[in-house]
């Protein structure tokens, strides 16, 4: 996904670039290219924290069901849960 992600950055770079280059690089061209530039590398950094998936949810052990790592109750059932030492 992260290459898929990098592929579409420097598509649209490259686009910009090459629309600049023949109608003139102007302010607009410019901003365009810096947002394309910012968004880009936060897009790369969203998916490649996504595939990191270091967060496991915590699993009730009355109802088996999906809770944040750090609650101290079950949000399906109210059973106390215990905290995941990882």
């Amino acid at each position: 996904m992260t290459r898929a992600v990098a592929a579409i950055v420097i598509l649209g770079l490259t686009l910009t670039i090459a629309l600049g280059a023949a109608f003139g690089v102007d302010a607009t061209a410019l901003i365009l290219l810096a947002l394309i530039a910012a968004f880009g590398a936060l897009a790369v950094s969203v998916a490649r924290k996504a595939r990191a998936g270091t967060i496991k949810p915590a699993v009730c052990p009355s109802c088996e069901g999906f809770n944040s790592p750090n609650a101290p109750y079950c949000k399906h059932c109210g059973t106390h849960l215990k905290r995941q030492h990882s």
